[in-house]
């Protein structure tokens, strides 16, 4: 089918270069019901045979199949284009039907979502307002496949549609649409679902950051005492002291104040969930450590975890323990990601099936031990304190 052919070839131009960037989408296939009859008294005026008989047509209601491919905007928000055709029969204004009807349809779409309005929420339920404009082709074909009738048009989509986020990469997706043709002045319907592949991950939403303050200086004049006193025991008098009371192994400035110093907290911790035997779900019992995880992430913002999945050597082939192995670490970021809000590109997996035990595979237990995910996680954050007398700065 041209279709197919065509969504194929749009798929390999675009998803190799285009697969380390975060928020392509594709929707491989988009199947629909295109509504028509509410115009068929404008096609019948419109669709005049060729021949000049006076003969004319009108579409018959019909399947649609298309394919689009978009790029996010923001975090709820995408452009797509799609292009999708209608095949079904046409109607003679003398009620023979013995013709066909193509209608293909190509155009670009803004998906806006109402989290932009709303606020970003966790729901894997994302509805969207679709507004777009296009071209939409229409011909009529006699049973010998020649064209006896047709039409070339501006057309404007309206839908009401949502997402569901099955995980980052995948989502189903429903619409409701309503299309004008300008140029003719009727209106088509359309109800439509498909699957929707995000290349790379979605987009991450944006956190405000407040303004910084301006440091604040103090111009107050110092009076210098002869014979002053040094209450805290500083080395600054008090008549010069912007900050008494300082402890005492405080390191201080010529005013009397705390001397700040930054230092480097690093993070660096492992975590370790186990599988049943041929299973990539994860059990309850792990849900407390890959949330500790989550909590540690979200304190160093820097961090990130490589998140490794293995197999014991039971499945039925290399190539199916390798799957199972990547789907265990895919898991693990899933619940990272979905449930904890760990952004997505902060997360690596891989998968290496039962090339790495770490115990024998000939027993149970050492079995049990293999199907495992192992995950390092990194990080370091900067914290400003008071120096120290005894404290060494690097």
């Amino acid at each position: 089918m041209k279709l197919n052919k065509i969504a194929l070839a749009l798929f390999a131009v675009t998803a190799a270069p285009l697969a380390a960037n975060a928020g392509v989408t594709i929707s491989p296939l988009l199947l629909g019901y295109h509504y028509s009859e509410g115009a068929d008294d404008d096609q019948a005026e419109l669709l005049g045979d060729y021949s000049g008989n006076g003969d004319s047509y009108y579409k018959e209601d019909g399947l649609y199949t298309g394919a689009a491919l978009g790029i996010e905007l923001t975090p709820s928000t995408q452009f797509q284009v799609e292009y999708g055709v209608s095949d079904t029969d046409a109607i003679r204004q003398d009620g023979s039907d013995n013709f066909d009807a193509e209608q293909e349809m190509i155009s670009g779409n803004f998906l806006i979502g109402t989290e932009e309005f709303t606020g970003y929420t966790d729901s894997a339920l994302k509805p969207y307002v679709l507004v777009g404009a296009g071209q939409s082709k229409l011909e009529i074909k006699d049973s010998s496949g020649d064209k006896v009738s047709g039409t070339k048009d501006t057309i404007g989509n309206l839908g009401l549609g949502a997402m569901y986020r099955i995980n980052d990469a995948l989502s189903l997706r429903g619409e409701a649409r309503a299309i004008h043709n300008f140029d003719n002045n009727w209106w088509e319907g359309m109800a439509l679902a498909g699957l929707e592949v995000v290349l790379g991950g979605h987009l991450a939403p944006t956190v405000a950051v407040p303004p910084m303050e301006e440091p604040m200086v103090d111009n107050t004049p110092v009076v210098v005492v002869e014979a002053d006193l040094d209450s805290d025991g500083d080395g600054v008098p008090d008549s010069m002291d912007a900050c008494p009371g300082t402890p005492m192994n405080v390191v201080v400035d010529e005013r009397g104040c705390p001397v700040p110093v930054d230092i480097t907290d690093e993070l660096k911790m492992e975590l370790r969930v186990f599988f049943d035997n041929d299973k990539s779900a994860i059990k309850n019992q792990y849900k407390p450590e890959i949330a500790k995880v989550a909590e540690k992430m979200r304190e160093y913002p820097n961090s990130t975890a490589r998140v490794e999945g293995h197999a014991s050597k039971t499945g039925p082939s290399a190539r199916y323990n390798q799957r199972l192995s990547e789907a265990r670490a895919v898991a693990v970021k899933s619940m990272l990601t979905n449930e904890f809000g760990i952004a997505p590109n902060r997360l690596s997996t891989v998968g290496y099936g039962y090339d790495q035990p770490i115990a024998s595979n000939d027993t149970e237990e050492g079995r049990a031990m293999n199907r495992r995910v192992y995950a390092i996680i990194t990080g370091d954050k900067t914290m400003t304190v008071e120096q120290t007398k005894d404290m060494v700065v690097q």
